[in-house]
């Protein structure tokens, strides 16, 4: 998993979250496209429907998709949902720090 530059950071907080998800869509359907047997979910583009969540900016859209696999992650490998994490505290790469440390690297 790669971290995300400062730059980017910086550029996704001038976002909407509509726009990130349509960024991202695209990229999904991308990817969907470059093989027959490829299918993918996509994410909402309505702006409203992601301010009615509180979730405004693309850096805010991030964020909750991280928190989400997190969770789910979490919950995947100790069967509960992790309660003690302060996502409201974490910066964007201190969580993407927190979802690498579930996936360390092979060992050689």
């Amino acid at each position: 998993m790669q971290t995300t530059s400062q730059t980017e950071i910086a550029r996704l907080a001038t976002l909407t979250a509509s726009e990130r998800a349509a960024e991202r869509n695209a990229k999904t359907r991308a990817w969907v496209a470059a093989a027959p047997d490829r299918c993918a979910g996509l994410l909402v583009e309505e702006q409203a429907f992601w301010a009615d969540r509180g979730i405004v900016t693309g850096l805010d859209l991030e964020r909750h998709l991280l928190m989400g696999n997190i969770s789910d992650t979490y919950k995947e490998r100790h069967g509960v949902r992790p309660r003690f994490f302060n996502f409201a505290e974490m910066t964007l790469t201190e969580m993407e720090k927190v979802l690498e440390g579930f996936y360390p690297a092979e060992a050689n």
